[in-house]
Formats: structure tokens, sequence, C-alpha cells
């Protein structure tokens, strides 16, 4: 998949601060560059991604789902629970922003953070 460019956030309203911060950190980052985002910062990063317009979350929320998924989220209770609650609200009030294939990559990652508890430190 390309990397979305500024272009691809289309026009952003002015008041939507959200959206101006997700585009100015992520429009143009390749995936690798969004991973090491995702690891220096979880909870900074994550918050732009349900502001992003569905090409650009699309292209970015699976590489968060990856992070959750692999040993660079060990010990990151912050991450693995900013990520439930982000599926969460994506599936509840923003479900029409994620294709298909991207709906269940993040399901799927749900699935499979639920059960690991110690892994994220989340006592």
């Amino acid at each position: 998949m390309k990397t979305p460019s500024k272009s691809s956030w289309g026009v952003i309203e002015k008041n939507n601060l959200d959206a101006e911060c997700a585009c100015r950190q992520f429009a143009g980052k390749s995936l690798r560059e969004a991973e090491k985002m995702f690891r220096d910062n979880t909870l900074h990063y994550q918050e732009g991604l349900l502001a992003m317009p569905s090409i650009v979350l699309n292209h970015y929320a699976p590489v968060f789902a990856d992070y959750i998924l692999f040993n660079n989220s060990k010990g990151d209770s912050d991450g693995a629970s900013s990520f439930l609650h982000m599926v969460i609200e994506l599936l509840q009030a923003n479900r029409s922003l994620a294709t298909e294939k991207t709906e269940q990559t993040l399901i799927n990652a749900v699935r499979h953070a639920a059960t690991r508890q110690v892994f994220y430190d989340a006592y």
C-alpha cells in the first residue's frame, strides 16, 4: 500500500485540532516510521487515529495493531489499553472509517491482546 501523502488528508476543518495534529504527525510517514512513533509514545500518537480520513486510518491503524501484537509492546499497558479503547470507539461511533480488512485486523488484534494482561503488565 502506498504511503498516504498530505493530499490524502483532504481539507481539514480549522477547528478540528485532532485531525490537524494527526496530519502533521503522520502525513508522508512510512509504515516503519509510524510503528516507531507508536513504540516511542503510544498514548500520544494513537489519539489521532480516529481523526484521520478513512484512507489514512486504514493505512496506519493496522500498524498500531501490529505494534500491540509483537514484542515491542511488552510492558506497555497504556498502549494495550488505548488500543482496546480505540477499537471500541471505532466500532461504536466511526465504523464506516475502517475497511472490512482493517476491521478484521483490529478485531483479531483485540482478541489476542485481551489474553495477554501479564505481557502488558496490566494487572
